[in-house]
């Protein structure tokens, strides 16, 4: 996994600090403006107030020509503001009549409208008897005004820095819930193993990540899960094609071995001939043909498995094959005091099929069956149809089939019957040949744990029903 260039929590940690920043930055320009427009109106009405206020008050000391009583109240009036810096009263013609001294002694006095002024002072003026007499100047500095504008700057500063201490660490508790969780979902991802279990992913935040962890991690088993059918579907395939294998090396020694037991069995028979009437010789003789025959069924048994997929589909009526397999077993199945129930309509509809391998199939499951039933007992046949298939079932009352050897029914060479009484290949061929006709051979019920059934064993044969002509 490449190392992480840019960590998520320093990339929300900047981000707030930078919307803090750029914020609290806006604020300060924009309320310091705003505060000094408003410091500028307030000052200009109180200026204003005071001109006004003193062009009516030195009036009568102009009309009578009262210097000390003009100077008296110029002096006065520039107490009416603390801001106030110096008053003027100017004659119609543009002469000082009075002016108060400046509040900086150290500056000389310099008259109003000069460039001190208009660079540091502010100046308003009001008319005496609306300018018959003159006017009256009043200024305020400049500097009266930066110094509550720099008080607000301050406390709006001393507020931004308070916001982005509490956003920093806001930044950073979001920062650890965002990554926290983000941290531990890269965690899962970099230790998840398809053959190992599953890391831990606890994330309890309640919200989409949650959600998100949630669904990792069920996703997750699901791949899990996908792999280990992978992996068996890998093993049945081997297995598969090690059968084919056997298969293919059970049909060449079948072939080997077919020739040389003909030639056996015809010199048992010549034999057996010759042998007058020797008891002994005439019982080993039937003994040696029996397990001739029985040798010869194994060898047929193996290469019918082998040619299992040798198949010729065709329309068949099942209900006559079926007819035809009963015929076969009938004394089979009269020897073994095997009772028939038989439910199968009358108007069954027809299957695909190979005809042949279709009435073996089914003459193999009724010989089985009346194999599991020696000392008597019930077999019952029912046919239906299901949607597009055709289902046979067959269910015997004998001992039924066990949770292990139902795993294995149908392997080749696996059987349940006596030594010396079966091939164990029936159920395999006869499942193969059923598989290349498009249907299926199964197990559906048996005694035991597993499957819960009262009856012996039922296996259920399934078919593709014809459609008719496209």
């Amino acid at each position: 996994m490449n190392p992480v260039e840019r960590p998520l929590r320093a990339r929300l940690q900047l981000a707030f600090t930078l919307a803090v920043v750029v914020f609290g930055t806006l604020n300060i320009v924009v309320v310091g403006h705003l505060a000094y427009e408003a410091l500028r109106v307030e000052q200009g009405r109180r200026l204003d107030f005071v001109a006004r206020l003193l062009a009516q008050r030195v009036t009568r000391p102009l009309l009578v020509d009262d210097r000390l009583a003009l100077q008296k109240l110029i002096e006065e009036g520039r107490d009416l503001d603390p801001d106030l810096a110096y008053v003027v009263v100017r004659s119609r013609d543009g002469g000082i009549q009075a002016v108060s001294a400046y509040k900086d002694a150290a500056e000389d006095l310099k008259p109003a409208g000069s460039a001190r002024d208009a660079h540091e002072y502010r100046q308003v003026s009001a008319g005496i008897l609306e300018g018959r007499l003159g006017d009256v100047f009043v200024a305020a500095p400049e500097e009266s005004l930066r110094r509550p504008l720099a008080g607000v700057v301050f406390a709006v500063a001393a507020m931004v820095l308070v916001f982005l201490a509490a956003g920093i660490v806001g930044a950073v508790f979001v920062a650890q819930s965002v990554t926290r969780p983000v941290g531990a979902l890269v965690r899962f991802t970099s230790d998840f193993r398809l053959d190992e279990p599953l890391p831990s992913l606890a994330i309890d935040t309640r919200d989409e990540l949650a959600q998100l962890a949630e669904q990792l991690g069920s996703q997750a088993k699901r791949l899990q899960e996908f792999h280990a059918e992978a992996r068996t579907r890998e093993r049945q395939l081997a297995r598969v094609e090690h059968l084919a294998t056997v298969g293919r090396l059970a049909a060449g020694v079948a072939h080997e071995i077919r020739n040389p037991l003909a030639g056996i069995r015809s010199g048992l028979e010549r034999l057996l001939r010759l042998s007058g009437d020797g008891e002994d010789s005439r019982r080993y003789a039937t003994v040696l043909r029996e397990a001739m025959s029985r040798i010869e069924r194994t060898v047929q048994g193996t290469l019918d498995f082998a040619r299992a997929s040798e198949v010729t589909v065709e329309v068949v009526d099942l209900a006559e094959v079926l007819e035809r397999a009963l015929v076969l077993a009938a004394r089979q199945l009269e020897q073994n005091r095997v009772g028939l129930v038989r439910d199968v309509p009358a108007r069954l509809p027809e299957v695909e099929a190979d005809r042949p391998r279709l009435q073996q199939v089914l003459l193999n499951l009724i010989l089985n069956a009346c194999d599991a039933m020696p000392d008597g007992g019930e077999l019952r046949i029912v046919a239906k149809a299901a949607g597009e298939e055709i289902q046979v079932e067959m269910s015997d009352t004998g001992p039924g089939v066990s949770a292990d050897a139902a795993a294995k029914i149908f392997e080749p060479f696996f059987t349940t019957k006596p030594m010396g009484k079966g091939t164990g290949l029936g159920l395999a061929v006869s499942r193969a040949a059923v598989r290349e006709m498009g249907g299926d051979l199964e197990l559906v019920a048996g005694s035991g744990s597993t499957f819960g059934s009262t009856l012996g064993a039922t296996f259920r044969l399934r078919l593709t029903a014809w459609k008719g002509p496209a």
